[in-house]
């Protein structure tokens, strides 16, 4: 932590409001792939920490930022549209909505939205260096700092509260058995390739920047799945316990959290509580600081 680091990380910030919280991830992605490759070809981390997961796109600064710039943009919108003119109105539609973390917040033009993203960039710095250099907690930090700066949005930009307005008549947890078989089978899937990758490589984040560059097809409008928290969790149990069957198991197990988590606090909201993130914290606890 210096004034260098801070000034990057309110870049890092800012950037990553400007592109879109998810695309500044799908970038933690491709970066951290290259990391890796250079890592592995004897090259050291220095893209790997400073870039990937670092003051440009690591989550905790640039899709954390995005997520803050998201909120912000999203209680403006909805405060034009409250008012009901037509001026209002169609000033409104510059703007996105708090839970949208795919649209570009280039879009709304507005100076004080980013500069709120680049204020949580350095939040999440600093949350992430408490978290990580000083407590020394026996998590994923940078998903825990994610999902501290998402409550934090949520608590003081939203107005749906911390569980969102569910309608009376919707059954959260509902699940079709065909869904839910469906879903169990690919999440154990995925995280058996993933483990064995992970095992192979003696790397736990391979499967992680692989699901994250994976995201870039949402910008393609197809109906994809989410499975960074899979791969991540799968990641740290298949290093933790040296056994790819666990870390199988404990992938089925984060998708399992994540759909709790989902339903709880990330539906019927305005702004964005980042269910992987949560999930990658809980269970990453879980594993490192209770079972290992």
């Amino acid at each position: 932590m210096d004034i260098v680091s801070i000034l990057a990380a309110f870049g890092g910030g800012v950037f990553g409001s400007l592109i879109g919280g998810t695309t500044a991830f799908i970038f933690t992605g491709l970066m951290g792939l290259a990391g890796i490759v250079v890592s592995l070809s004897g090259g050291g981390d220095a893209i790997l920490n400073n870039i990937a997961f670092g003051p440009f796109f690591g989550p905790h600064v640039a899709f954390a930022g995005g997520v803050a710039a998201a909120a912000l943009s999203g209680r403006i919108k909805k405060n034009l549209e409250s008012k009901g003119t037509g001026e209002c109105l169609a000033k409104s539609e510059q703007y996105v909505g708090g839970c949208d973390t795919l649209t570009p917040i280039f879009k709304t033009k507005d100076p004080l939205v980013i500069l709120l993203g680049g204020i949580f960039g350095i939040l999440g710095l600093t949350i992430n260096y408490l978290y990580a250099e000083i407590l020394h907690l026996p998590i994923d930090t940078i998903g825990f700092t994610v999902l501290t700066l998402g409550i934090v949005c949520r608590l003081l930009i939203g107005t749906t509260g911390l569980f969102g307005k569910k309608p009376e008549n919707v059954n959260r947890y509902a699940f079709e058995p065909q869904q839910l078989i469906f879903s169990l089978i690919w999440s154990f899937g995925f995280s058996a390739v993933v483990a064995y990758a992970c095992y192979t490589l003696n790397i736990n984040n391979i499967g992680f920047v692989i699901s994250a560059c994976s995201l870039i097809f949402l910008y393609f409008g197809l109906d994809f799945p989410v499975t960074h928290h899979i791969s991540m969790i799968t990641g740290y149990a298949t290093i933790a316990f040296g056994n790819v069957f666990l870390g199988a198991l404990f992938g089925v197990i984060a998708f399992l959290v994540g759909e709790f988590i989902l339903r709880t606090f990330s539906s019927y909201a305005d702004t964005h509580i980042d269910m992987p993130a949560f999930t990658i914290a809980v269970l990453s606890f879980l594993i490192l600081g209770i079972l290992s």
